[in-house]
């Protein structure tokens, strides 16, 4: 009987490609990467506290958003930025395209606040948010006289103010009027919170704000 010897060998990968029936072949896939974690967002708010006469404390936390502009706002805000800056009154720092390219800028959620009529001190904490973790990252007190242009220069964070008084209530004969205020502009210095948002996602296990 005669033997016949068969050589085994592997057979091409090209042949192994060929012999496959399904139109798309195992070969020809590519593998794609898992897509990376989702950016996690800076969340900014305002802690502004009063103090009064007496020495009492009040405390409002005021979420912040991001306007381009003071043309971009809307309802009490914009309203109020009209009557309190009319015509070529508005600050530089709201209008001038310089400014804008320096700033960014925000508008709180809540349009307005009951204010005490015996606040004596006014104190703003600006507050990151950022993976669950709040930071104190710049604090200041609040001034009453208008704002010269060194001032801009010397601090990250200015703040547009607006008293007003509401529409009087009719409570029995009374005329009842409530005092508010509105912090309708709040322009942050942009190499500030560019230098913030850098750090804090760079290593924010050792980021600590202000006391940094």
């Amino acid at each position: 009987m005669e033997h016949v010897a068969i050589e085994a060998r592997p057979a091409p990968l090209e042949e192994l490609c060929a012999a496959e029936t399904p139109s798309r072949l195992l070969c020809a896939e590519t593998v794609t990467p898992s897509a990376s974690a989702p950016r996690k967002s800076l969340t900014l708010s305002l802690f502004v506290t009063w103090t009064t006469l007496g020495g009492k404390t009040r405390h409002n936390n005021l979420t912040l958003r991001r306007v381009a502009a003071v043309d971009e706002l809307q309802g009490l805000a914009k309203d109020l930025m009209t009557r309190a800056f009319p015509d070529t009154t508005m600050p530089a720092h709201l209008t001038t395209s310089a400014a804008c390219r320096t700033y960014y800028h925000y508008t709180p959620d809540q349009e307005c606040l009951s204010l005490p009529s015996d606040v004596a001190r006014t104190n703003l904490k600006l507050v990151v948010s950022y993976d669950g973790w709040e930071f104190v990252v710049y604090e200041r007190l609040l001034r009453t006289d208008p704002a010269q242009p060194a001032d801009a220069a010397e601090t990250p964070l200015l703040v547009t103010m607006i008293e007003f008084e509401s529409t009087a209530m009719v409570i029995g004969h009374l005329g009842i009027r409530v005092q508010l205020v509105s912090y309708p502009m709040i322009s942050i210095r942009r190499d500030f919170l560019d230098d913030v948002d850098f750090r804090i996602r760079t290593d924010p296990d050792t980021f600590t704000g202000i006391l940094s």
